[in-house]
């Protein structure tokens, strides 16, 4: 699923268009997160986000965060709706001037009943969830 979007910044003396091209990545299955219940040093209960998965026989968990910290509310909210696909996305920005920058971005969403999406963008924890999740999408037949 390819998408183009056009971002406007307004500047006090000039407005800058960049165009951004979205690219969804797919897997042979569909990714699923998880949240699981863990008590804080302060004792009280939050909730983890994970995507499990095995690479190379072992049991591995990939740690997500939302974007900034407000999300923990809404990830509450798409949980609470239903199963939570992880859609990861390959973006790439053309600024006015032709330079490119490509990127990576997750997302989080589940579907009520009415097939409406409740997103939320998330990212991996940790420099070691980036690649403990390279690893497990090359251990399921990489992405397309």
């Amino acid at each position: 699923m390819e998408k183009e979007n056009k971002v406007t910044a307004r500047n006090e003396k000039e407005v800058i268009e960049n165009e951004i091209e979205v690219k969804e990545l797919k897997t042979k299955d569909k990714l699923y997160l998880q949240r699981e219940l863990f008590t804080g040093n302060d004792g009280k209960e939050y909730y983890s986000y994970l995507l499990k998965g095995k690479v190379r026989g072992r049991d591995i968990k990939v740690d997500f965060a939302p974007k900034d910290k407000g999300g923990y509310e809404v990830l509450d909210i798409v949980f609470e709706v239903g199963a939570v696909e992880l859609v990861i996305a390959e973006e790439t920005m053309t600024s006015q001037d032709g330079k490119k920058t490509k990127y990576t971005t997750y997302k989080a969403i589940a579907y009520d009943e009415d097939n409406s999406p409740y997103e939320c963008g998330v990212k991996p924890s940790r420099d070691s969830d980036k690649a403990l999740l390279k690893m497990l999408l090359n251990s399921l037949g990489g992405v397309k």
